[in-house]
């Protein structure tokens, strides 16, 4: 993929400007690194270690995160986690995590640790854009208790719903 590719007609992905890539694998990153640019991003930063991430997180200031989950020196869902319980003015900046590993484990772990998207490899630049359209333009509600920091975890929250019990553990 080149970086001459035509930028995204989408007006979503004007919004962003800066966007922080995350992944163990340099090839990985790069990869990341070509397709936000062929989106017309103007500024974005390859990381290949999560050590110290809050540090370059709060350097930059992204309008995004995509972080892969795992490989050496590397823990994606540690570094969302760490953000989203932070005192970050930007700890709810938007996290699309990408992995190829797309277990129910792998894509629960992305959302308990408080990413807005995953995306399992190998993907598509339709495939991506089609999350970053869903995370710019649908913002979830924020939600911060003891166990949990970050987009409500209910993408699909039915706001047509009528009765009085919406969960489980309203019927006991």
């Amino acid at each position: 993929m080149s970086s001459t590719m035509m930028p995204s007609k989408n007006p979503a992905l004007a919004k962003l400007s800066c966007v922080l890539v995350m992944d163990p694998n340099p090839n990985g990153a790069r990869f990341l690194v070509e397709i936000f640019k062929g989106l017309g991003v103007r500024s974005v930063i390859p990381l290949t270690r999560t050590s110290d991430s809050l540090e370059p997180i709060q350097r930059y200031n992204p309008d995004l995160i995509v972080t892969e989950i795992k490989g050496e020196d590397f823990d994606g869902f540690a570094t969302v986690r760490a953000l989203r319980r932070s005192a970050l003015p930007l700890r709810a900046v938007p996290v699309v995590v990408v992995s190829a590993e797309a277990t129910v484990e792998t894509i629960r772990g992305a959302r308990d640790s408080g990413a807005h998207e995953f995306l399992r490899k190998p993907f598509s630049l339709r495939d991506m854009e089609k999350r970053l359209e869903v995370v710019l333009t649908k913002p979830r509600a924020w939600v911060a208790t003891s166990v949990y920091t970050g987009p409500d975890r209910r993408r699909f929250n039915s706001k047509d719903y009528a009765g009085p019990k919406k969960r489980r553990v309203d019927a006991a």
